[in-house]
């Protein structure tokens, strides 16, 4: 590699991070010293979200000091010589571990062993400068191993020299004075962190060891893509106040529409008193708030309405996001595109369903000069969108989840208001990790959020963690559900439960009194039992849509789109659906059906029904069990179906103290109590483990209850444990799933998805960045979800291709009524 001479006093050699060779195969450079800066610069304003500049600024300073080496310069020019076609082969991936120097200088060179909080405050900088390219490692695992002690011991006992000569190298360049006096104030900053928490637990530490890890490997990373790009990096600046106008504007207009029957003025009244209390809820100061409103209330512009008028309101700066997380992707497409409609900001809002392209094993080696593994990492979005439309598992895996590219976008959930839509729907195992995360997201890093559901749980009053009280917005809940009320339930249940045939019986006659019907069934399979049957019944009296996820949501839309049209031209028809369609989809039927399930579901099914008041008398909901349904792993549903049926035996017997109705607050409070209320169900909130019979849950894991396991483990085979923490992140991250099926996206040729897979084949790796990333986006709409464990059997039909991780279905395989056809055995292709 050409070394260059005058960038450092005494005419040393300058050192080299990165190269580009360019169109014109000319070879760009970036010094290891800029890079430092440049890092250490984006690293300190995220940090500084949580009051830890000084402390994101030495993480960026020393994360990459190791390049310094004159092995890691060797390995650089070997990987220029075979990138400019002067070398047959590149040299071996992860030969030069770059990433240990910066943590081993944090404990031999900063740390004053004698001082706890010096000591704490190194551990934490160590751990995550040595994990930057490979995710958070164990401090000590459960198997007593302790990866990143070993990793450190390792290299100061085998290459001192090296070390002593990075030393030299990094502080001819920075100043031992000036990395000293850095970290002085991150030891400051980590004893004023604790000041801003109400209890600086065991836990919340962990959080703020994951957010200073996500602060460095996005600007890291940041840093990197600007160099290779050529381009110099842009502050924040959101024009909250224009977007607010704009949401008033649109919501004007649709108060001055009509309505239709005195029920829909009724409802529309309603809505407008319940955005008005959410838009004066937003000059509350920041804080944990809950939203409760019936289905039909009109949450979606409610809650934008409260958040664009906080954030405009509190002193941002512009920084900050608004993001909204909801259980169903059917949902965010719905949502996000009536928010786009409404603030006419296009691209600015960011839908992130699923990390359709996924790391790959080879995401933290050290392949980083060129563009190869950066334009893949970077297929995933940053969330740096103005607004961001996301699912509970892509929120919750941005913190708890293993690798680097989810935990890289947490700092981004500061400063920002979170809009939890349905929360009631979050996994049970999930709880307790979500309210810890609450207390972070509020306390530490000025956030607010907001609990929306039309089935509120008590969450304040149950063990998963808040510390702050969570104040509602709408102070009369019970008179807004007795006014909204427009379906009544029901109970239509059998011992012993319906066969499919009896349940087929049953939905005809129920469409004898009505245009529309609705049918939701629990799982996927039933649900298509269902339709086929009453495809063929009702052939020539009604038409019958079938909407699962087993539809791509291009699909989904455009049956939606069709079911729509039909609705409103009075057709007569019958939906059969799962969950997919029961909660936040704006679509209106005369009549639902709803397989026995927790009572909030068979709320939420019920607001399809008579949604805008347009039938002056009230809709039914029905609810029938069915024989043949095999839940499987889906305890939450089993749990779900046991409570209602308590609820609806005491329906039965004392209607009155429900008021009537088993969609009234009371008949939800009284279900709540009875599912939250099990003995075990602390334990069930703080995911449950099976494997360890000493530590039994995930969460324990960051607690004294897991470190004091932990330390007794090690201590009883290896000694005294001298280190402070014992977080095991990694094995945490493997462990955590927000659903138990292991899920992956596959692209399938529906219309559209059929030219995607075709141009994606034909550029056989000739891609740009920009074309990789056009593509992976205008496809988004056309992937299918399908269990992992489904693809094993195909792993001989792997072939090479220019983007690795991306699915695609062959043509043949997927029908434009039912989607994937899984009668049939499946062929994939993985590219």
């Amino acid at each position: 590699m050409k070394n260059a001479s005058g960038g450092a006093s005494g005419g040393v050699s300058v050192k080299y991070a990165h190269f580009k060779i360019t169109a014109a195969s000319a070879i760009r450079y970036e010094s290891v010293r800029t890079h430092l800066e440049d890092t250490a610069s984006l690293s300190g304003q995220s940090a500084a979200k949580i009051g830890m500049p000084e402390t994101g600024r030495l993480l960026g300073f020393l994360h990459d000091a190791g390049k310094f080496s004159d092995a890691y310069q060797a390995y650089l020019d070997g990987c220029m010589q075979y990138e400019s076609g002067n070398a047959a082969a590149p040299p071996q991936k992860g030969s030069v571990d770059h990433g240990i120097f910066g943590a081993a200088y944090v404990i031999e060179e900063l740390c004053d062993g004698a001082n706890p909080h010096s000591g704490l405050t190194a551990e934490i900088l160590a751990m995550v400068i040595a994990g930057h390219h490979g995710g958070l490692r164990d401090y000590l695992g459960p198997d007593t191993s302790t990866p990143l002690w070993s990793r450190m011991e390792q290299y100061l006992n085998h290459k001192r020299e090296e070390y002593e000569q990075i030393k030299e190298e990094l502080e001819r360049e920075i100043p031992r004075a000036q990395l000293r006096q850095m970290f002085s104030g991150s030891v400051q900053e980590m004893k004023l962190l604790k000041t801003r928490l109400p209890e600086f637990t065991k836990f919340q530490l962990h959080l703020a060891v994951r957010f200073l890890y996500s602060c460095l490997i996005d600007a890291d990373r940041e840093s990197t893509r600007l160099f290779m790009e050529g381009e110099k990096p842009e502050p924040e600046c959101r024009d909250w106040r224009t977007y607010e106008l704009r949401l008033e504007r649109f919501l004007e207009t649709l108060r001055g529409r009509e309505p239709e029957t005195l029920s829909e003025k009724r409802i529309n009244a309603l809505r407008e008193g319940i955005s008005d209390a959410c838009h004066a809820a937003g000059g509350w100061p920041r804080g944990v708030y809950k939203l409760t409103v019936p289905t039909g209330g009109g949450k979606t512009f409610a809650g934008m309405r409260l958040a664009l008028h906080h954030m405009r309101r509190e002193d941002t700066a512009g920084r900050g996001h608004i993001i909204q997380v909801l259980p169903f992707t059917s949902i965010i497409e719905q949502n996000a595109e009536a928010v786009r409609e409404a603030l006419q900001c296009g691209e600015d809002l960011l839908e992130h369903h699923s990390n359709v392209v996924t790391e790959t094993p080879e995401e933290g080696s050290a392949q980083e000069h060129n563009l190869s593994a950066e334009q893949y990492r970077l297929l995933t979005e940053r969330w740096n969108a103005d607004f961001i439309f996301t699912t509970t598992v892509q929120f919750l895996n941005t913190v708890y989840g293993s690798g680097t590219q989810n935990i890289r976008r947490m700092h981004s959930l500061a400063d920002s208001v979170i809009i939890m839509d349905e929360v009631q729907a979050l996994p049970l195992k999930t709880m307790k990790l979500f309210g810890e995360l609450a207390n972070f997201l509020y306390h530490a890093c000025n956030t607010t959020i907001l609990l929306c559901t039309a089935t509120q749980p008590d969450l304040e009053k149950r063990p998963i963690g808040l510390k702050t009280d969570v104040k509602e917005i709408i102070p009369n809940v019970n008179e807004v559900f007795q006014k909204f009320q427009r379906m009544e339930v029901q109970d239509k249940t059998l011992e012993g439960g319906y066969s499919t045939e009896a349940a087929a019986d049953f939905l005809e006659e129920a469409k004898r009194e009505v245009n529309s019907l609705l049918v939701v069934m629990n799982t996927k399979t039933i649900a298509r039992q269902l339709y086929e049957m009453l495809r063929k019944r009702m052939s020539g009296r009604a038409e019958i849509f079938y909407i699962t996820t087993e539809l791509c949501p291009a699909h989904r839309s455009d049956v939606i789109a069709r079911l729509k049209e039909s609705l409103k031209q009075g057709c007569p028809l019958i939906c059969v659906s799962t969950s997919v369609l029961e909660a936040g989809v704006d679509i209106s039927f005369e009549r639902v059906v709803r397989n026995l399930a927790g009572l909030d579901s068979i709320a939420q099914s019920s607001g399809r029904g008579n949604r805008h008041g347009e039938h002056e008398k009230n809709g039914v909901t029905y609810i029938i069990n069915m024989a043949d349904e095999r839940l499987g792993s889906m305890r939450e549903i089993a749990v779900g179906e046991e409570k209602t049926k308590a609820v609806l035996d005491t329906y039965r017997r004392r209607p009155e103290a429900y008021h009537g109705s088993l969609l009234s607050p009371a008949a939800m409070s009284d279900y709540y109590q009875k599912y939250f209320g099990a003995a075990d169900i602390e334990d069930q909130m703080k995911y449950p483990l099976k494997e360890d019979a000493e530590i039994r849950d995930l969460y324990s894991y960051f607690t004294k209850t897991g470190d004091k396991a932990l330390r007794r483990r090690y201590e009883s085979r290896k000694g005294t444990y001298r280190w402070k923490l014992t977080y095991p992140f990694e094995t945490a991250g493997k462990k955590f799933r927000v659903i138990d099926e292991d899920t992956v996206s596959i692209l399938v040729p529906y219309k559209r998805g059929k030219e995607l897979i075709q141009q994606i084949l034909e550029k056989d790796g000739r891609f740009q960045l920009g074309e990789i990333r056009r593509l992976i986006r205008e496809a988004r709409p056309f992937f299918v979800n399908l269990y992992t464990d489904k693809l094993r059997v195909y792993q001989d039909a792997v072939a090479a291709s220019p983007v690795p991780g991306l699915l695609i279905l062959r043509d043949g395989y997927y029908d434009e009524t039912i989607g994937i056809r899984e009668e049939q055995a499946l062929e994939f292709l993985l590219f």
